[in-house]
């Protein structure tokens, strides 16, 4: 990490650097004066509220520093950081303030493309990490980000009724449970697909369950089940 990673993230021209000051005593201004001697236009702002300097943090220095650092041990990253910053200077200290905005420490991991923000609620249950944003593996301890959901292929169908499914993936056979979707679908889940159902398009329920369905349970078929199913399919051609 660059020793001088304060300065370049920090010392930079302020935001409102250049204007003028807001001077006291403006109502006293406004009552001493003629009244066409007063400006006729002024941002209210200006006088009140604005005029004033804040931060204008140059972030990307430090994004770019921790997506270098994907893969390894968060403590010693974090230990990197600390080492040229000093708590003591609020300007600095201000700093590891952006880490988490940039870094979630308190996560479920699910699976590498679904990873959830413990303690942060959506309307529709857990909050979910977007995909290639950073965490802390709750297991490994390292930083890693959020990778791409595997994309799905149609699934080998053998279809028993309107609600069961024999589905195979990864040369395994599954007895998956189906309904039809429903206009108002709330928060409901896809169990095969793993994902929500209102994310499913008409297209890929077709392309996995032949209609317009979801599934709602599966079970993995048994050595014995698969063989006597893959027996009747063969038949069945």
């Amino acid at each position: 990490m660059r020793s001088d990673m304060d300065k370049v993230i920090v010392e930079r021209p302020r935001v409102g650097s250049r204007l003028p000051s807001r001077k006291k005593g403006y109502r006293k201004y406004i009552q001493a004066t003629p009244v066409d001697e007063l400006p006729k236009q002024e941002q209210l702002l200006g006088r009140w509220k604005g005029r004033e300097k804040w931060l204008n943090e140059h972030l990307g220095p430090m994004r770019r520093f921790l997506r270098s650092n994907v893969g390894r041990p968060w403590n010693k990253v974090h230990q990197e950081l600390c080492e040229h910053i000093s708590f003591s200077n609020a300007v600095q200290a201000h700093v590891l303030a952006h880490i988490y905005q940039y870094v979630q420490r308190n996560v479920f991991v699910e699976s590498p493309s679904r990873v959830f923000i413990l303690g942060g609620h959506s309307w529709f249950g857990l909050n979910p990490l977007q995909e290639n944003e950073m965490y802390v593996c709750p297991h490994s301890g390292l930083l890693k980000v959020v990778k791409k959901p595997p994309v799905q292929k149609p699934s080998l169908r053998i279809s028993v009724s309107d609600d069961m499914k024999y589905l195979k993936r990864d040369s395994r056979w599954w007895e998956v449970k189906v309904r039809k979707r429903e206009e108002w679908l709330g928060h409901l889940w896809d169990v095969w697909l793993e994902c929500d159902v209102s994310k499913l398009t008409p297209l890929e329920t077709k392309e996995h369950y032949g209609d317009d369905l979801f599934a709602t349970s599966k079970r993995l078929l048994s050595p014995k089940e698969a063989k006597q199913l893959t027996r009747i399919s063969k038949k069945s051609k």
